[in-house]
């Protein structure tokens, strides 16, 4: 049994601190969703910036758009010529895709100085790749209304998903010609 701890010693390690990561910033990210909740805040500061930002986006792309509070809720509405076509909520601000990305990334153990700038442009990417999406889906679901469940349900998840396994598979790869040089 020993054997196969020291064997596997490198899986359990990746296992142990992943989950741990992850499980500290998920932690610490509901305690900050709690704390504006417990301030009467309604839309979370982070929420509100990409809805800030999907209605600029909107605009320059030369559709009247506007995300506004919906009443009584914690979400946002996001309107295209007045006419309402999605929702924007805690979850579609990629913080906890963020959260699993860095947790990965920190369980393949790199330089410090390598991981915190993998992270930084990681986050960036991830960042702008889930404004352009929730854009484009909002877009989709105005045009084509009988496409929101296709949209919302495959395209939306698929487009952030896909970027979190495209960014890990990079940091594998370096991880990988790291180990190849080393040794």
């Amino acid at each position: 049994m020993m054997n196969l701890l020291k064997i596997y010693r490198p899986i359990w390690q990746f296992l142990l601190v992943f989950f741990g990561t992850y499980s500290f910033f998920s932690g610490l990210y509901f305690y900050f969703l709690d704390y504006w909740s417990a301030h009467g805040i309604v839309v979370d500061p982070i929420t509100n910036v990409v809805g800030q930002q999907v209605q600029w986006t909107l605009q320059y792309l030369g559709y009247d758009g506007l995300v506004t509070p919906w009443a009584g809720t914690e979400d946002v509405v996001i309107s295209i010529m007045n006419q309402p076509v999605a929702r924007l909520v805690e979850g579609c601000n990629a913080v906890s895709v963020m959260i699993l990305f860095a947790a990965f990334v920190i369980g393949i153990p790199q330089k410090i100085s390598r991981s915190l700038l993998f992270l930084f442009f990681g986050f960036m990417a991830l960042y702008g790749i889930n404004i352009l999406r929730i854009v484009l889906i909002s877009i989709g679901i105005y045009i084509r209304p009988r496409w929101a469940t296709i949209l919302h349900d495959v395209v939306f998840p698929g487009i952030i998903y896909g970027m979190v396994l495209l960014l890990w598979i990079i940091w594998i790869w370096q991880y990988k010609s790291k180990v190849n040089t080393d040794g």
